[in-house]
């Protein structure tokens, strides 16, 4: 159960932690490519992707966030919420 009083799908949890560790595996093969000496230029197009899959991933995370917890917020006027919300917003773009 979350600070807010409800809990999350243990799916869209699952599907959370298997994109972030498919992304650590990315990133630790980036790490052994620049160790190797690999082409900046793939190490680039590789650090691309990592990015994106994390960024992807957060956009998951929003989507789930707003769906349950910020729903939840505004039906029992938890205006805090909101508020770490649009803070969370702010720090992750």
């Amino acid at each position: 159960m979350s600070e807010h009083g409800h809990t999350h799908d243990p799916k869209e949890i699952k599907a959370i932690v298997n994109r972030l560790a498919k992304a650590t595996g990315h990133l630790d093969s980036v790490k052994r490519m620049v160790e190797d000496g690999k082409d900046c230029a793939e190490v680039l197009i590789q650090l691309a992707a990592v990015k994106a899959a994390i960024n992807n991933t957060g956009k998951l995370i929003l989507k789930q966030h707003i769906s349950h917890c910020i729903v939840d917020a505004v039906e029992t006027g938890d205006e805090k919420a909101i508020a770490d919300l649009n803070k969370a917003i702010d720090q992750f773009l």
